[in-house]
């Protein structure tokens, strides 16, 4: 593996917006994920050290290097995981950014690393020295080929964050660029539902989930119009 990606849940810390500095944890230490591999204390230790004195682990949206939020002006692991603050940028992207942190849109972080040292143990895997490239705010679920877009179990459970994404679009003037990642979230969203009743066809959805599934397609109208008339 040269370049890899892992994310990790809930792990934006605090936000402040007069100032556009964002802190929050792009890993955590010592649980183990789908792939059974466990990130042990110390394992971003040598990245601190020579890599970010020089500016070269990057804070970026969905890990794309077009997308740069801003400049990690720390970098630290603690008991909990690796901690990151940082200084986003004026220009749109990381204005956007901010307002989708201060609405609860941005909840989950990944990191595009490269494993250099590794040790198989009774618990899993255990990563003992990963080469950081960048850490990156995600708007969905991230970019993993073990993303659990098809593991949700219940379509109920997207509920709240349609309702956010909503919300946000209705009262927002973000870019084109923020929309159509908001669009791309709702069309995978479709596509959960869609997978999930195509594979349940002998149990009629629930009316809770008809509704849902109702909400979801007012979502993606209400996206694609206010991106289109633009």
């Amino acid at each position: 593996m040269i370049y890899g990606y892992k994310r990790f849940d809930n792990t934006v810390k605090d936000v402040d917006a007069k100032k556009g500095i964002v802190t929050g944890y792009f890993s955590s230490f010592n649980v183990k994920d789908s792939d059974g591999d466990i990130i042990r204390p110390g394992a971003f230790k040598n990245s601190i050290q020579d890599w970010f004195p020089k500016g070269r682990i990057k804070h970026l949206l969905n890990h794309n290097p077009s997308m740069p939020l801003g400049k990690l002006t720390e970098l630290k692991e603690d008991d909990f995981g690796l901690y990151y603050e940082s200084q986003i940028g004026k220009h749109r992207l990381g204005q956007d950014f901010i307002d989708m942190v201060e609405s609860d849109l941005i909840k989950e972080h990944s990191i595009g690393f490269n494993v250099r040292n590794k040790r198989k143990s009774a618990d899993g895997m255990e990563l003992t020295d990963i080469i950081l490239f960048e850490g990156s705010s995600l708007t969905a679920w991230g970019a993993n080929e073990h993303t659990p877009l098809m593991g949700m179990k219940s379509l109920n459970a997207n509920v709240d964050r349609l309702k956010a994404l909503e919300k946000f679009v209705k009262s927002s003037d973000a870019s084109d660029e923020t929309i159509e990642l908001l669009i791309l979230e709702i069309k995978q969203l479709n596509q959960v539902i869609d997978d999930l009743v195509r594979t349940q066809p002998a149990d009629p959805a629930p009316a809770d989930q008809s509704d849902f599934a109702n909400e979801l397609k007012n979502a993606f109208d209400i996206l694609t119009y206010k991106h289109l008339k633009k």
